[in-house]
């Protein structure tokens, strides 16, 4: 799943970055692992808040990699 975050991304073993599991808005499920890929965000969701994304994985409830969100102005 692709998820955005409140949670901070740390670093993780062999230069992963994780997140701790915090409040989180799902964007879907991931549509592969190649190429560009466009997730809606709802309407309704305060980007303000959110403060990373995260590739999660609920069958092992971990998340394989975040990196952290940057406003652009």
């Amino acid at each position: 799943h692709v998820w955005l975050t409140d949670a901070p991304v740390r670093p993780g073993s062999d230069g992963w970055h994780v997140f701790d599991d915090g409040a989180h808005v799902s964007l879907g499920t991931l549509k592969g692992n190649l190429g560009d890929q466009v997730y809606r965000i709802p309407s309704d969701v305060d980007l303000s808040r959110l403060t990373s994304v995260s590739i999660w994985c609920a069958r092992f409830n971990v998340s394989f990699g975040a990196a952290q969100l940057v406003p652009v102005h």
